[in-house]
């Protein structure tokens, strides 16, 4: 099972996952403006998510190159379930409503959502 991620560690493994392979620098480079971090606090984060196992540093020269080790939405899965279990207590519906009612969807958002829904109510 994925390990915990924090809020700050979801920042770099965003940029990981859409550009891996990175160097730190690289990662620090592609960070959206705006965080205030040094380069030596992503390298720390960089070290901690090594460690978790959420991604792997392989030395080239005299930098490290970090790739994801575990998929995105296998980390996306377990803090959505986490999520689910401490806000909702596991009631999935009542997630589901209540971000409904907050959400502005687009058609094509509006057309899944349908399509799933559908595909549901045809199981029952």
């Amino acid at each position: 099972m994925p390990p915990k991620i924090s809020s700050a560690e979801w920042d770099v493994m965003s940029v990981v996952w859409a550009r891996e392979p990175l160097t730190a620098t690289e990662v620090f480079e592609a960070l959206p403006p705006g965080h205030g971090w040094k380069q030596k606090t992503v390298n720390t984060f960089l070290t901690r998510l090594v460690e978790k196992g959420v991604l792997t540093a392989d030395k080239q020269g005299k930098a490290f190159v970090y790739t994801a080790r575990l998929a995105r939405e296998d980390c996306v899965r377990v803090e959505s379930e986490s999520f689910l279990r401490r806000v909702f207590q596991g009631a999935t519906g009542d997630l589901v409503l209540h971000f409904s009612q907050k959400a502005d969807f687009t058609a094509e958002e509006i057309r899944e959502l349908e399509q799933i829904l559908k595909s549901k109510k045809a199981k029952k």
